[in-house]
Parts: structure tokens; sequence; C-alpha cells
């Protein structure tokens, strides 16, 4: 069938032979009613996808009631906002302080207990070579961060991405995704947990060695004032929410109540969660 584009009347239609009505609809305005639909369709919604790999069929629900649109917007977090980001800076150096005195005072009491003395001054080559392994292992621990939040990512189901916002921060994210709240938790705070009890335990281990590390610990436990920010302000909502981590913080969405979560089968699987 070919479809007239031109405004007619009341005349025999040269194509179907009938007549044509005052009014027909044209193809343009058959075009622009489908943009107009289309623009009124949650862009937002339309792209996210529930990651619960030990859920199946409470995340087939709850993705089918996404994907109806039965979610809304209940938060959104940006940690370089320039309001926010002084109060970041004040966190990072509280547990930079707290960093420094835990990790020298744990180094200097693990090797006294093993030598039976204070830890002997380092001068000359020997401070350079010390100052030099020191910024070494913090370069290090920049990247295995971000890895470990991949990896956390992961083993939830979901597919992180990494990158960095020169000069100074690095990332890891994953688009589009949404997790449970407590496995977002996991997510955010798995590099300081892993990273520090790692720390620990090498100290403790070899103290003469972890003394070469400290700027690598330190600066984790440091660094982690974003993780920690996060993590304080997710525990202000109910653990039904779900995270979309963003490369500056996250947004926390909700799903609203929909036929598609109305099985006699939804309160046993939510007491698994």
């Amino acid at each position: 069938m070919i479809l007239e584009k031109e405004r007619f009347g009341d005349t025999p239609s040269p194509v179907l032979g009938a007549t044509a009505p005052k009014n027909p609809v044209s193809l343009h305005s058959i075009a622009g009613s489908c943009d107009i639909i289309e623009d009124n369709l949650p862009e937002e919604h339309m792209s996210l996808t529930l990651i619960d790999r030990f859920h199946p069929d409470l995340r087939q629900k709850q993705q089918a009631a996404i994907d109806a649109g039965h979610i809304r917007k209940l938060d959104e977090l940006d940690l370089l906002d320039q309001q926010r980001l002084y109060s970041l800076a004040r966190l990072s150096v509280l547990t930079l302080g707290i960093g420094t005195l835990f990790f020298a005072g744990l180094n200097i009491a693990a090797y006294y207990w093993q030598r039976h003395t204070l830890i002997p001054g380092i001068t000359g080559w020997g401070f350079f070579i010390w100052l030099l392994l020191n910024c070494l292992s913090y370069v290090v621990i920049l990247p295995l961060h971000e890895v470990i939040h991949g990896l956390a990512f992961a083993f939830w189901g979901g597919k992180p991405y990494y990158g960095a916002r020169l000069p100074f921060v690095l990332y890891c994210s994953t688009k589009g995704q949404l997790f449970r709240r407590n496995q977002y938790l996991v997510v955010g705070l798995a590099p300081l947990v892993v990273i520090t009890l790692a720390g620990i335990v090498f100290t403790l281990l070899a103290p003469a060695l972890a003394a070469y590390t400290l700027f690598g610990t330190i600066g984790n436990f440091s660094g982690a004032a974003g993780d920690v920010w996060m993590a304080l302000r997710l525990l202000r909502q109910p653990d039904s929410v779900l995270a979309e981590d963003t490369e500056v913080g996250y947004r926390l969405w909700e799903i609203q109540n929909s036929p598609e979560l109305n099985s006699p089968d939804r309160n046993e699987q939510d007491a698994e969660l």
C-alpha cells in the first residue's frame, strides 16, 4: 500500500479508488505522534537493569516492574559537588590522621614485639629508598582499590568498567545497573575492609617490611572517605532500596507497588534477602 503524504479533500483516491477523508493522517503526523510518545517515556527507567545472581525469581519479577515504569528515584549523591567537597575533605583529613596513628603505632608495636627494640632511625640513602618505596606503594594502591570495587560488583553479577578523572581521581562504576542496598554497601566498603585487614596482617607478620608500605595502607584508609560517606548515607535508607552507581556517586531507586510483585511466594523470597 502506498500512503500519500499530502492532505486532500473529498476526492477519489488515485491509490485506493475510494473517497478519502477530509483530514487524513499523514506520515508526518504519525511520526510526530511517535516522537511525542518516545519523549514522554522515562528513558532512565528503560535502561535500568536489576542485578542479583542469588535471587533470580525475585529479580525477574522486579525487573518486570522496572520495565513497566513502577519505579521512582529517591535520592542522588554527587561526591564532587562543590558544596560537598569541603565536608568530604574534612572527613578525608580525619581518616588520614586516624590511619596514620593506627598503622604507624601498630608498626612500631609489632617491631618492638618481634625485635624487643624500637625501629632504628633511617638516614641518607636508606631514607630515600624508604620514601620512594612508600610513594610507589601509594601509587599501586590507587588502582588496586578500584579493582576490588570491580570484583565486588562482579561477585553480585554486575559488569564494571574503569576510568579516570584526571589529575587525581580513579573510579570503578557500572552503567544502568541496580544493586540492592546491602549488596551496594559491600561493594562500597570492600576496598577499605580488604586492604586494611591485609595491611594489619602484613604489619604483624613483617613490621620491618611493612614500614615501606605505610603510605599505601594509610592512603587507602584516607582515600576511602568517599566510600564511608556513601555508606553512612545509605544506612539511613530502608534495605529495600536499589542503588545505581555513577562515576561520582549513586542514585537510589524504589520499586512501587505493581501487579508484577503481587505473588504468593513474594514474602518467602523477601525473607531470603
